[in-house]
């Protein structure tokens, strides 16, 4: 391209330069000096337009050569076979694929006659289709079968156009062999296909594609809808359906497979079904084979599973909110911990016994929070795991109660708190009894951790009039706002915060008591307003056996309550 490019160039400049000297040579006597040298510009200047020419015309043909290689590429490499036949059948021009659909190099094919390579049987049905193609100026077709040298005999379907001068026809060649042997099978075995078609699992239906009738259906088909064998002819299959308007449209476009369809039986039951769909030729008219399945149990099974993975990822939501939680509130502890051990070990020769007390209580402070929650995380994970072994037993309530809060005196006391409990002597609960306690102990040191000195701690019980027993802890605490209610029982976003005597809190412990009341059968609530205290309630069942009445006149007059601060 580039040594056209150059002698193109080389031409038109020698012609302008003998223009130019005999141009000059007739007027070298009467043109000025001035107006030769305008001469002289303007031929450089109609030399250089030239170039710029000369260059354009070179990208224009290398363009053209790009798009002719692509065209080349992909005429070649089609996988169909396309050939350009003359009027009598030769073949003028043939791609990759068509010279090898005719089992001979393209070279060789090229004036061959396209007809010499058609079966004797079917050369008459080619010879009229050519025919018609040139004379109709239209797209024609025929299914011809090919007899290439060294190949078996094979089924193309062939489709010809003329080109725009009409003096070729462009041909597209495809193999049918394989769409032919299938049809070909079904019409031989018929007896075969009425084997399975009686014995397969899924409900097997004939259906006339053109009207839409029942032609036939097989033994499960009976079952599955509920009709006998002469039923089912006398419907069409639209009458098996649901949705008619959508099964008339599915076999009218011919739908392979819907993953999802409701028909209905005799009876009016609507069920879902899975259907594949086939069609073919049989005794000249186009049938359809729908198989059928119902699909009831699996689609359930698939909701379930759907219900299953939305709860795993709720709980993986929820885990990975509680580490965050866990590991920001496991901190503090840590590090206070932690700066008093480096104070004693820097320091310890330089402190007063009176600051080495200070700063192990300090320490025994912290390592008793530590353990409380370290504790309630192991209850909380085992809870998770359902390691947690529930075993509900009937519980004298009073002095159940009593035992557990027994170890919370202590940061009572320290407080100034006073803890009143006021629950019926002969009043029993039907509960887990680690649970239970977990729960009292959780609620009861709350209340005390979020009370200020002096204020009161009261845990009461009494039987309602549904049969369970009601259980409360009500503090005279600081109390809460609207969003730390709305919160306590979730993980959707961190209540902690800090007691009235800076003690650390997670709301786990809130979390675990939730869990437990809920695994005994009952419920769990709250009540409060910031700066007037909190009550929280929980339910429980009352012991099996126990009459409501009884239960009921179990209450103990307000003179006769107990302070286990004093008493204790």
């Amino acid at each position: 391209m580039e040594k056209i490019n150059k002698t193109a160039s080389a031409l038109l400049r020698q012609k302008a330069e003998e223009l130019l000297k005999k141009k000059s040579a007739a007027t070298t006597s009467s043109l000025s000096e001035v107006e030769s040298l305008r001469l002289i510009h303007e031929l450089e200047v109609h030399q250089i337009e030239l170039e710029l020419q000369n260059k354009e015309l070179g990208r224009a043909w290398a363009d053209a050569e790009v798009v002719n290689d692509k065209y080349i590429r992909l005429y070649d490499f089609a996988p169909l076979g396309y050939f350009t036949l003359s009027g009598k059948g030769e073949i003028i021009e043939l791609n990759l694929n068509g010279a090898r659909m005719l089992g001979k190099d393209r070279q060789h094919l090229k004036s061959s006659l396209f007809g010499f390579f058609v079966s004797e049987e079917t050369k008459p049905i080619f010879s009229l289709f050519l025919e018609k193609a040139f004379k109709s100026k239209a797209k024609e077709s025929c299914e011809v079968i090919m007899d290439s040298a060294g190949s078996l005999l094979f089924h193309v379907l062939l489709t010809g156009v003329v080109s725009d001068n009409e003096e070729h026809c462009l041909v597209t060649a495809v193999d049918i062999t394989e769409r032919k042997q299938a049809e070909e099978a079904v019409k031989e075995s018929e007896e075969k296909f009425r084997k399975v078609f009686s014995c397969s699992r899924d409900a097997l239906i004939l259906i006339d594609k053109e009207t839409g009738n029942i032609l036939d259906a097989n033994d499960y088909a009976f079952r599955l809808y509920g009709y006998s064998r002469d039923e089912i002819l006398n419907l069409k299959n639209t009458h098996l359906s649901f949705e008619p308007v959508k099964t008339a449209l599915a076999l009218k476009e011919f739908i392979e497979r819907i993953e999802v369809r409701y028909h209905k039986k005799k009876d009016g039951t609507v069920f879902p079904v899975d259907i594949s769909a086939s069609r073919f030729m049989m005794n000249g008219r186009e049938v359809v084979l729908a198989s059928i399945r119902d699909i009831t149990d699996r689609l359930k099974a698939e909701e379930e599973i759907k219900l299953k993975n939305d709860e795993l990822l709720h709980i993986n939501a929820e885990k990975d909110k509680f580490f965050s939680i866990i590991a920001h509130d496991l901190r503090g502890p840590f590090n206070g911990f932690l700066g008093l051990t480096q104070i004693m070990s820097e320091k310890s020769s330089n402190l007063s016994l009176n600051e080495l007390q200070v700063i192990s209580r300090s320490m025994n402070k912290s390592a008793t929070n530590l353990f409380d929650l370290l504790n309630n995380l192991l209850e909380w994970a085992r809870m998770q795991q359902h390691a947690t072994n529930f075993e509900p037993k009937s519980l004298l309530l009073l002095p159940f109660a009593t035992t557990i809060l027994q170890p919370l005196l202590d940061s009572a006391n320290k407080k100034g708190i006073e803890l009143i409990i006021h629950i019926p002597e002969n009043l029993q609960v039907f509960a887990d009894e680690n649970m239970l306690s977990s729960t009292i102990r959780n609620l009861s040191s709350n209340a005390v951790k979020f009370t200020p000195a002096g204020g009161k701690v009261n845990i009461s019980a009494k039987a309602t009039a549904d049969g369970t027993i009601e259980i409360s802890v009500k503090d005279s605490g600081i109390g809460m706002n609207a969003e730390i209610l709305a919160n306590m029982f979730t993980l959707s976003k961190s209540i902690g915060r800090k007691g009235t005597d800076g003690e650390p809190s997670t709301g786990l412990g809130l979390l675990l008591c939730k869990d437990f009341i809920e695994k005994n059968g009952g419920k769990i609530w709250a009540e409060s307003e910031e700066g007037k205290g909190s009550t929280f309630y929980f339910t429980l069942s009352g012991p099996s056996g126990q009459k409501q009445e009884e239960a009921l006149q179990n209450t103990i007059p307000d003179s006769k309550i107990t302070n286990p601060v004093n008493n204790l």
